[in-house]
């Protein structure tokens, strides 16, 4: 293995420990990270966590191997390009909720604990990891798949591992495609985009 490698890996798990550390804090959870202000695994939350610990991770083991030299340290625009939708779509995700959260709001959020159905009928929700592709909305609020959230977590895992075979292979950080960025904008945009329209 490369000093990259080898760097890239130690900087990973010491990222990974810290974001355990912090949702063992905050919620009592290893995976407490993951969950947002309904008490639900976010695959908002996911989708920032898993970036940063393998972007920020690699670039760490980038500076290392070339003993932090920044003369050949750089982002490429494609890359860029992936943390900007990443970013821009997690605020845009969390804005809307943020608006169906404040009071007065119509929508029929599904929040952890008891949550009163259109029938009058309760369920509990507690939070799980497959929150991140069910429903968060209406009577259907963890009972069904949400297709757009389904498809950007499959896309965010898909998208990750190319990166990762890239970095691995070329031993720095990798130049992406145009078109893998442009699938995932319009993965995110698809997931943002089923978030507005209130559900019953």
């Amino acid at each position: 293995m490369s000093l990259f490698q080898i760097s890239w890996i130690v900087s990973c798990l010491v990222l990974l420990l810290l974001a355990m550390a912090i949702g063992k804090q905050t919620t009592n959870r290893l995976l407490g990270i993951l969950i947002d202000g309904r008490g639900r695994y976010s695959l908002t939350h996911f989708q920032i966590v898993v970036w940063t610990l393998v972007i920020l991770s690699s670039a760490i083991g980038v500076l290392i191997a070339d003993g932090f030299n920044p003369t050949n340290f750089g982002f490429s625009p494609q890359l860029l390009g992936l943390m900007g939708i990443s970013a821009g779509s997690a605020v845009l995700a969390t804005s809307v909720k943020g608006s169906k959260d404040a009071p007065g709001s119509t929508a029929n959020v599904a929040r952890a604990g008891t949550f009163t159905l259109s029938d009058n009928t309760t369920t509990t929700i507690t939070p799980h990891f497959a929150q991140i592709w069910l429903e968060e909305e209406g009577d259907q609020a963890d009972k069904v798949v949400d297709i757009t959230k389904y498809q950007n977590f499959i896309f965010t895992l898909v998208v990750v591992g190319f990166y990762v075979t890239i970095a691995w292979n070329t031993g720095g950080l990798p130049v992406l495609p145009d078109n893998v960025v442009w699938l995932v904008g319009i993965s995110h945009a698809g997931y943002v985009g089923a978030k507005v329209p209130n559900k019953t």
